[in-house]
């Protein structure tokens, strides 16, 4: 009779132990996606105020940077506070990325975005 106990208490709680684990590791992807993306834009943005007028180049700088990322899935969209950029002017980089879970029951859009000024 106790053994039944213990194979339904062991059930139970490796369930939620699964849940729990898978947890974790849909939220160290999605802190994942987020942190190679923060790096993405910046990097986009040091490039960015070097060469002002090269958008596409920007743009691609921040997909290449992102190495575990779908490129593809990457929206980049690159803004300056003045036009022409002159030296002081700000550029902002923007960059989205549609984050899914494993499972599919979660989804959400990650976006971040960078400033520096123009030398």
């Amino acid at each position: 009779m106790r053994r039944g106990q213990v194979l339904v208490e062991f059930a139970v709680s490796i369930g939620l132990f699964a849940l729990l684990l898978l947890g974790l590791v849909e939220s160290g992807r999605y802190a994942f996606a987020v942190s190679t993306l923060t790096n993405a834009v910046r990097e986009g943005a040091r490039y960015a105020t070097l060469r002002p007028y090269d958008i596409a180049g920007i743009a691609q700088r921040v997909r290449s940077s992102t190495a575990s990322l779908d490129r593809s899935q990457i929206s980049v969209q690159v803004t300056y506070s003045s036009l022409p950029p002159v030296s002081g002017s700000v550029v902002t980089v923007t960059a989205s990325y549609p984050f899914r879970s494993l499972l599919g029951a979660f989804s959400r859009t990650v976006t971040v975005a960078a400033q520096m000024r123009v030398p």
